[in-house]
């Protein structure tokens, strides 16, 4: 099954937020990440996850390096951030240890996750073999192969989300 990630537009709840290519590559952003939120653009509010305006970034310095936080997941607020000079998208949580963990390798990859999801959910039960367990084990598979670091985390957010339909 191929994914076009322009497609994810698609599922953006909100409209996307405008953003200055110079700007976000400026504060720290890496040209791929930018790349990413001009060309096929970040929406306001997406599930759980709000993403900022430019103006509302800030910058953090965490053990591991200096982040710029780009917007939360809720309903606890955990920021979302991106390392400066880096691809990889980040998350902060209170039961982690460490604090931030590597959610996805870039912006691309964790939108590309929600659309995988949609999809494959879509085409398992137009052929009539969707079953919450079937569907994870699917989902699991995709993810590991796209991104093995982001599903490397036992307690991180794709992971959990996995098992919950391994569970329902």
């Amino acid at each position: 099954m191929d994914f076009d990630i322009r497609e994810i537009r698609e599922y953006y709840d909100s409209e996307t937020r405008d953003y200055d290519f110079n700007d976000l590559v400026n504060l720290g952003i890496s040209v791929e990440n930018a790349d990413f939120m001009i060309n096929i653009g970040v929406p306001k509010e997406f599930g759980d996850f709000t993403f900022y305006d430019f103006p509302n970034f800030g910058k953090i310095v965490i053990k591991e390096g200096e982040f710029i936080k780009v917007g939360h997941c809720a309903p606890n607020e955990y920021g979302l951030y991106l390392k400066e000079g880096s691809d990889e998208l980040f998350i902060s949580s209170s039961l982690h240890d460490p604090f931030i963990y590597t959610l996805n390798q870039n912006l691309r990859t964790f939108f590309l996750f929600h659309l995988i999801r949609q999809e494959l959910s879509m085409e398992m039960k137009k052929e009539g073999v969707f079953t919450s367990y079937d569907y994870a084990v699917e989902l699991r598979k995709v993810y590991e192969q796209i991104d093995p670091i982001a599903m490397e985390e036992v307690e991180g957010y794709w992971s959990h989300l996995i098992e919950d339909y391994e569970t329902l």
